[in-house]
């Protein structure tokens, strides 16, 4: 059994709001909306340069940054 499972037991009702923080490991905080669009972005950017064979342009910090934002995203999402 898990956090959710207890609250929705209890009928407790937790609302994510977009100015809700979020730490992203080894990285920072970010508030919701801020983390969401910088994986958005990321990840537009990424794929743009793939189609245009731009491989120099993703570092492998920057594809890890990106990996752990999106990681802590989706945790929050949970």
């Amino acid at each position: 059994m898990n956090l959710k499972d207890i609250l929705k037991e209890n009928n407790i009702v937790v609302e994510k709001r977009g100015d809700d923080e979020i730490q992203v490991q080894g990285i920072g905080m970010y508030t919701y909306e801020t983390l969401k669009s910088q994986v958005q972005r990321m990840s537009k950017d990424l794929s743009v340069n793939a189609k245009r064979g731009n491989w120099n342009k993703a570092s492998r910090n920057g594809i890890r940054a990106f990996a752990e934002m999106w990681n802590a995203l989706a945790e929050y999402e949970r």
